[in-house]
């Protein structure tokens, strides 16, 4: 940029000095600062620190990355005493420009493909070696962000995680108004995991409302936002913000400051533009925050139909209404076609005479005069400020806020020894959003690794439950900031009800006591597949022809046949324009022969070739729909493991997906390409429901 000599990162940090923002969240390399054992640089890291912390900005700080001398799994670390020993040493070093650390980022997907206890189990580590670096720091878990919580959620919590974090963390990028149903879940989640009471935070949050970018950008590929779309996303920022607080989100951190493209470079985020100027809506950011930063939201208040207003309280006692017009970005699911649809809507409100000040979008101040005791203001689709209020009473309440709950632990309680299993691939494949075991035979091998981190050595044993662990020894000597290892052969204990399409399900729970204390608690759930599969008969679906899918996708042309070579419906897709490139083929279920009432799985064979080598996928899913009109039925999407070059056979796991099996009308079945031209291929399409 032509600013500060090309110093972008003191323009973007005197940038958000004069928005008035305080809090900002950066994101860190593990592997990039630590590149070998004895090694640490934190770079530019430090210095974006000391940047925002000389202008009286705290940071918000996560990390990943996982360098491969940590003995890196599929992407998390194995050694959990290198995990404490980076996050103390980080959280010594960075001191108190850190409000707080985040591990990891969007763990749920695929930014750590390995299972859900491993995740718990580093989670445990990050934040014991947080703490001992700077105890007064706040630790928060990495944030999920699929809609619905899931198997993968509870499964975190199932591992006492809630003992190693003190927040809840979240990402959403769904439009406004999925918010109620969203949050309303959310609430009900942290409740009923004893976490009800701790504060929300959205540390990523932005909208895909204004859809690809139009315009062509200064950098050759990286499109860039219109006018348009920039005014959009500057309507969506106070909107997202205020309507977060309602739901009782504590904190709200917008994605993304800088310029910054992803898809392609045809989706264009941030606040500023790549020649170092800002967007439309650095100026709403800069306005919220310099009427609301210091103010309390006591709720929200009617005014008229067609308007939202709410009642913010400030430091004085005055009270400033925030308010807008209804506008297409307030009830869209998708795409806002434009932002031309304004409909001005006057409210008056009854006020004692005087002056108010009224301040727009983007900080255009004006006084404003009662007469008779009546004000009247012109609400917008673009949020607006009335300041000087009082008496205002909201009819509505936000959510609470919560607070940061630091686990406390008991005195007979040692949360620094921590279990870890090793599942032999051979035996075990991870299903079911990477929170279920699924065991191929009646045992299988494994590693099982506890680990203690502290300064003193430890003896004790382990207690299991749901199964057997053969290969321990009766008692168990951990040195201090050490481990103890071995190889485990698992078998779960049997739990089968005849007919039940959950019952081969059991959990392996690890609990042990070391030095007297107990420890926390090791769980991994174990679906016995082999059993399973044995017990089920099978109801073949017809999909052999191709009359009987139809077509569901964002290509150019698209093509179904039946290969007879292949023996299966052949789909050809290409895909000429820059766009989203999904591809879900639908089949309405032909009732009551292919009811998936009391289904526990829909197996399939697939296989598929792109235009590239990689022949790689960004989405794979199986989607259940109660509706088969394409409405806003319930829908729930299953991921299964990606379609490669060879014929392989995929089993979705069905029960506990949280819907209705018996009210499923139609499932659509594919997946996001990355190449322009796919070919996919699937056959033998049959629910397995147990006898």
């Amino acid at each position: 940029c032509p600013y500060y000599g090309g110093d972008s990162f003191r323009l973007i940090s005197e940038l958000v000095y004069r928005a008035g923002i305080p809090n900002v969240r950066d994101r860190l390399s593990w592997g990039g600062v630590n590149r070998t054992p004895d090694a640490l640089d934190y770079g530019k890291y430090l210095l974006n620190a000391d940047l925002l912390q000389e202008r009286g900005i705290l940071l918000s700080g996560m990390f990943h990355d996982a360098p491969p001398w940590a003995d890196k799994g599929q992407k998390l670390p194995r050694d959990l005493r290198a995990l404490f020993i980076f996050c103390k040493n980080t959280a010594e070093a960075f001191g108190d420009r850190m409000g707080d650390w985040e591990f990891w980022n969007e763990q749920d997907i695929g930014f750590a493909p390995d299972p859900v206890w491993d995740y718990a189990a580093c989670m445990k580590a990050a934040y014991l070696g947080l703490k001992a670096g700077r105890p007064e720091t706040i630790v928060a878990p990495g944030a999920v962000c699929r809609a619905g919580r899931s198997a993968y959620d509870a499964g975190m919590y199932a591992n006492d995680m809630a003992k190693y974090c003190e927040i809840m963390n979240f990402h959403t990028y769904s439009p406004l108004a999925q918010y109620p149903s969203i949050f309303a879940e959310m609430r009900e989640f942290m409740a009923s995991h004893g976490i009800g009471g701790r504060q929300l935070w959205m540390t990523e949050c932005g909208t895909n409302s204004e859809g690809h970018s139009d315009a062509d950008g200064v950098r050759k590929g990286m499109k860039r936002h219109s006018p348009e779309q920039e005014m959009i996303v500057a309507e969506f920022l106070p909107k997202s913000q205020v309507l977060l607080m309602m739901e009782g989100v504590a904190r709200n951190y917008h994605f993304v400051f800088p310029p910054y493209n992803e898809r392609g470079g045809h989706k264009d985020w941030g606040l500023m533009r790549r020649d170092g100027s800002v967007k439309p809506g650095y100026s709403a950011f800069s306005t919220i925050t310099g009427q609301l930063v210091q103010a309390k939201l006591l709720g929200e208040i009617n005014v008229r139909e067609g308007v939202r207003a709410f009642v913010f309280e400030q430091p004085d006692g005055s009270q400033t209404l925030a308010f807008w017009s209804v506008s297409d970005l307030d009830t869209a699911r998708g795409r806002v076609a434009s932002n031309k649809d304004d409909v001005p809507l006057d409210l008056q409100l009854s006020v004692p005479d005087g002056s108010y000040t009224l301040t727009d979008l983007l900080g255009m101040r004006q006084a404003v005069q009662t007469k008779n005791g009546k004000l009247v203001v012109r609400a917008t689709r673009y949020p607006a400020y009335l300041a000087g209020l009082k008496g205002l009473k909201p009819d509505r309440k936000p959510f609470p806020t919560g607070k940061i709950e630091q686990h406390q632990p008991a005195p007979d309680e040692d949360l620094s020894v921590i279990v870890r299993l090793d599942l032999n691939t051979a035996d075990f494949e991870i299903s079911g959003q990477k929170s279920t075991a699924s065991l191929r035979k009646e045992s299988g091998r494994g590693r099982l690794r506890i680990w203690n981190l502290d300064q003193t050595a430890k003896s004790g044993r382990l207690k299991i439950d749901g199964g057997m662990l053969k290969g321990l020894p009766e008692t168990i000597a951990l040195p201090a900031m050490g481990k103890a290892e071995f190889d485990v052969i698992c078998t779960p204990d049997p739990v089968v009800v005849k007919g039940a399409a959950d019952a081969w399900n059991t959990n392996l729970t690890i609990t042990g006591t070391f030095n007297g204390k107990s420890i926390s608690q090791f769980q991994m759930p174990v679906f016995m597949f082999g059993a399973f599969i044995a017990s089920c008969r099978e109801v073949h679906l017809d999909t052999a022809k191709p009359e009987n899918w139809r077509r569901n996708d964002s290509a150019t042309t698209t093509t179904i046949t039946f290969d007879k070579t292949e023996n299966a419906v052949r789909f050809d897709l290409v895909w000429e324009n820059d766009v989203d490139r999904w591809f879900y083929p639908e089949h309405v279920l032909k009732l009551p022969d292919e009811s998936f009432a009391g289904a526990g799985m829909l197996a399939f064979e697939v296989k598929s070739r792109q235009d590239k080598v990689e022949n790689d996928f960004s989405h794979h899913l199986l989607m259940l729909s109660v509706d088969d009109t394409r409405e806003h039925g319930t829908t729930k999407s299953i991921s299964y493991s990606p379609p490669l070059n060879d014929w392989e056979t995929r089993y979705v796991p069905l029960s506990n997906q949280g819907i209705p099996l018996e009210a499923v009308r139609m499932f659509r079945l594919g997946a996001n390409p990355r190449g322009r031209k796919l070919s996919f291929w699937v056959r033998n399409l049959r629910l397995l429901k147990p006898q």
